[in-house]
């Protein structure tokens, strides 16, 4: 029995109720006690606009992020799978336009949740008034540097003396203004860039422009039952918006233009018949080739089997032979290094001779989306540019292109007919020209 004072009352309780009393207060004690914060994947909310996030080529993008509470809690930001910010909201500025993936990734100790979204980069503004002189022809060419081959210094033809920029201008004058001349891009990597004197608009559904070549389709193929094929030399073309609006192609303005093997090349229909011919059939993106200077040009038989040594980044290496129809250096002349180096997408090889004993070469056409590829009065010589990727391979939106880039894409040699070369006659806007002609789907 214990006695308690309450307002000067004296109490007597026994001790079995003062326990009792003790052990409800410890109780009381315990559940005032705060519990540590336990992170849910619902506690994180991202509000994205209907139709999804976008966002404008240098210009600051921004996603705010709303947490029941931020207690231990670690934010990562991630493009394309690089991480790029540790903020809880983010901030950037894309450089480029195209698809981007966009992750962000919340931790708490060993718990951690992903909450992905896609971001379309576009391009600020629109296309400039279109001059009431343009032309659907190519105005002005940028730069040319073909690759070895049979045809260099001869299309155009070089003269000693000659400059970059003279030949610059003698290109022009070959496939400028619809003179449709012929120039010759050379081996792999090989090229040529032309400019117009308006931005070729990109419109919806519809095919924008037309690369001429000079492909055309074997008339005696002795395969009967092969698909069409004969001379085509199939080019890749890259494409660029001057978005700065400086008069040139800048390094981070060009997008290459996804053709058919760019998807898939087992998809042509020549494939397997490359295979089994000992083709290389694989599809290079980061293909890079190396041609060295020769010491002399070739005097006899043997010099011309091993006329131009080359390398390249997939660990092959040999020589570009001298034939007997063309005998001026195949080297470009007016090019000082004693080296030149091309880096893009090597295709796979189409070239097969179907004689088997050397005299008859057929050079198959791919699906779609190259130059000098199909004969140009054909609808699948025509391009969209909406095939456009960035070098990811994500597809990008242009409104128009103001510079276009063609090289030679395949490196083979093909016995007497020599390397795959390709060779261009002009580009034409199809729009300017009232050409329609609707897009693959």
């Amino acid at each position: 029995m214990k006695l308690f004072n309450f307002s000067g009352m004296r109490v007597f309780m026994p001790a079995f109720i003062i326990g009792c009393i003790l052990a409800s207060l410890t109780v009381v004690s315990c559940n005032k006690k705060e519990q540590p914060y336990l992170l849910q994947k619902g506690d994180i909310t991202v509000t994205v606009p209907e139709g999804g996030f976008t966002a404008k080529v240098d210009r600051l993008f921004r996603v705010e992020v709303r947490s029941v509470s931020d207690k231990g809690i670690v934010y990562c930001w991630k493009i394309d799978g690089e991480a790029v910010s540790e903020q809880k909201n983010f901030e950037h500025m894309f450089a480029m336009i195209g698809e981007y993936e966009l992750l962000l990734a919340v931790s708490q100790g060993e718990t951690t949740f992903e909450y992905p979204f896609t971001v379309k980069v576009t391009l600020e503004g629109g296309l400039d008034p279109m001059p009431e002189e343009a032309t659907p022809y190519i105005t002005k060419v940028l730069d040319f540097m073909p690759a070895v081959g049979q045809f260099t210094n001869q299309l155009p033809e070089y003269e000693e003396g000659d400059t970059q920029e003279t030949m610059n201008a003698k290109v022009l004058e070959m496939i400028g203004n619809n003179n449709k001349g012929k120039i010759s891009l050379g081996g792999f990597g090989g090229y040529v860039v032309v400019g117009f004197d308006h931005t070729i608009e990109n419109k919806a559904g519809l095919r924008d422009f037309r690369v001429l070549g000079n492909a055309s389709y074997s008339n005696a193929n002795p395969d009967q039952n092969a698909p069409e094929g004969g001379n085509c030399e199939p080019g890749v073309i890259m494409v660029a918006y001057d978005k700065n609006k400086n008069g040139v192609p800048d390094d981070d303005e060009w997008y290459e233009i996804a053709g058919s093997s760019h998807e898939d090349p087992a998809l042509e229909p020549w494939y397997e018949k490359a295979r089994k011919n000992g083709n290389d059939v694989n599809l290079y993106r980061n293909y890079e080739i190396t041609y060295y200077r020769p010491e002399k040009e070739p005097a006899n038989a043997d010099e011309m089997k091993q006329y131009i040594r080359w390398e390249d980044n997939q660990g092959n290496s040999g020589y570009k032979v001298k034939n007997t129809f063309h005998r001026q250096p195949y080297f470009p002349q007016w090019f000082n290094g004693d080296k030149l180096t091309f880096k893009g997408t090597c295709l796979p090889q189409n070239g097969i001779d179907e004689s088997g004993k050397g005299n008859y070469f057929v050079l198959y056409k791919y699906r779609y989306g190259y130059a000098d590829n199909e004969k140009n009065n054909m609808d699948e010589s025509a391009i969209d540019i909406d095939w456009a990727v960035n070098s990811k391979g994500q597809k990008v939106n242009l409104p128009g292109v103001d510079f276009i880039k063609i090289y030679t894409g395949v490196n083979q040699e093909n016995g007497w007919l020599g390397e795959c070369s390709t060779e261009i006659t002009g580009v034409e806007d199809l729009h300017l020209l009232g050409v329609e002609i609707e897009t693959r789907k």
